[in-house]
């Protein structure tokens, strides 16, 4: 199979869904398969992506905060469609989020569909299991988790995504202090800014001379705080955390993986997130000493004493981080299931 579509709507966030998508289909242009990205996210804007790589923009599609593990109704399903089989694709790549509806008229023309997703809450996989959505697909490749701990549903094969994922590092400029507000724009993330941002301040007021960086996504919240740059992504997420001494920010799926890949502990606040279990994942890695867990109820002193920890803190945990990637070494690598299911 050759002709490849990949499918990414209701994303958003600070587009950590769209990293990996971006890994997969620069991997398989180098593999010579025709790759087009079919999105609602600017895809070309955001990320590095390889000359070869078709990217095509669908028209904006409201967020869609209520799913049952990413199953939803994609009101650009007939587009979807009509696109798809004007260029003979021949097999679908849904990105976590999918219409059921498109995925069985996909089948229905003989055409291979795949869902790549990520560890997500368990009620939820009970819930697809007993609605059989995994069982419509021709294959489910779940990302390996450090927290996933659930039995593998059928058509699905859990995976390796450290190497595709990992980019390598340039010459970044230094920064003390590195914030990144997973889901910018929600409710969680407000509250994770504004707790951020008061501690922040009274770490700054003491040392004037800390460089601060704020990713924000989608956030609206006011962040003009004195000595602090703010912007809304960067196309070298991984280089910039790996120059950064604190890193500050929600515990999500996607950073996970680029701390394992650097090396980097983080002060991890979990989001509320409905489709996946972010507590879990944050105290997981705070259990193995690659992260320190706040939550934001928490009193702002924690954080701040957690902060202040880190800054004094040297970074010399390559062991640990190398057990931690040993565990997801047991998972053959994303690159090459995606080669073999291709055939």
């Amino acid at each position: 199979m050759k002709n490849i579509l990949i499918i990414s709507f209701n994303s958003g966030g600070t587009m950590g869904h769209g990293k990996i998508i971006t890994s997969l289909a620069n991997f398989l242009s180098k593999k010579n398969k025709n790759v087009t990205i079919l999105s609602d996210m600017s895809f070309s804007r955001n990320f590095n992506i390889k000359n070869k790589v078709n990217v095509q923009k669908l028209k904006d599609i409201p967020h869609i905060n209520y799913t049952i593990g990413g199953m939803c109704d994609c009101g650009q399903r007939d587009e979807i469609f009509r696109f798809a089989m004007e260029r003979d694709v021949e097999c679908v790549v849904f990105s976590t989020f999918f219409d059921l509806d498109l995925v069985k008229k996909f089948k229905s023309k003989k055409i291979k569909t795949i869902l790549l997703s990520y560890p997500i809450r368990d009620t939820y996989r009970l819930s697809l299991k007993q609605n059989r959505a995994y069982a419509v697909f021709d294959k489910v490749i779940t990302l390996y988790g450090l927290e996933f701990k659930d039995a593998k549903m059928q058509n699905e094969i859990l995976v390796n995504p450290l190497k595709i994922a990992k980019v390598k590092e340039k010459n970044h400029p230094y920064n003390d202090i590195l914030v990144t507000c997973g889901g910018g724009g929600r409710p969680s993330s407000k509250i994770f800014l504004k707790k951020v941002i008061s501690a922040l301040k009274k770490i700054i007021k003491k040392n004037r001379k800390l460089k601060v960086i704020i990713i924000r996504g989608n956030s609206r919240s006011n962040l003009s705080l004195e000595n602090v740059k703010t912007i809304i992504w960067t196309k070298d997420f991984g280089d910039l955390l790996f120059s950064s001494k604190v890193i500050i920010s929600e515990a999500g799926y996607y950073t996970m993986l680029d701390l394992i890949n650097h090396n980097k502990k983080a002060i991890l606040i979990p989001g509320e997130r409905i489709i996946d279990n972010q507590e879990i994942r944050a105290l997981k890695l705070g259990e193995i000493g690659a992260g320190k867990v706040f939550f934001p109820f928490e009193k702002t002193s924690k954080l701040i004493r957690f902060i202040k920890e880190d800054l004094d803190e040297r970074n010399d945990d390559n062991i640990m981080f190398k057990d931690i990637s040993n565990e997801f070494t047991k998972y053959e690598e994303l690159g090459s299931v995606f080669l073999r299911e291709l055939k």
